[in-house]
């Protein structure tokens, strides 16, 4: 035997569902045009793992980071699950995130975040980075 769901609680069911699906949908068009960046963080020409990568736009707005792996590489996220950068001119801080490496690990001017370097993110790619930090 089948049961009729009243118009009301159908009505309510069809809101609901309006809402999620509209919600899903909306949160990712809420994001500015984003493109694809990444690049390779060295020390002295050696790979750096745990150093979040802030790309700071010139402009103002939102910064996208990246954490290092063990080869130094890294991949830009503009928010949790969302990867890439606006495309424009930033300015690129770095950060040891590993509370048992050296203290000395970064040169000194960017653990202290009084450096940072230049990088142009374009439209058109590629938008790989090297970062050789040096100095002591």
């Amino acid at each position: 035997m089948r049961k009729n769901v009243p118009m009301p609680s159908r009505l309510m069911l069809c809101v609901i569902f309006s809402a999620a699906v509209g919600g899903c949908l909306g949160r990712a068009a809420s994001h500015p045009e984003l493109v694809e960046a990444n690049g390779t963080v060295t020390v002295h020409g050696k790979p750096v793992q745990n150093i979040t990568v802030s790309f700071y736009p010139a402009a103002g707005g939102r910064a996208s980071r990246g954490s290092t792996d063990a080869e130094g590489k890294f991949r830009l996220m503009y928010d949790r699950g969302v990867p890439g950068a606006v495309p424009g001119e930033y300015s690129v801080k770095f950060m040891l995130m590993d509370a048992d490496a050296p203290a000395n690990m970064l040169p000194r001017k960017y653990a202290d975040q009084t450096a940072s370097m230049s990088a142009d993110v374009t439209q058109e790619g590629p938008n790989e980075f090297t970062f050789d930090l040096k100095g002591k």
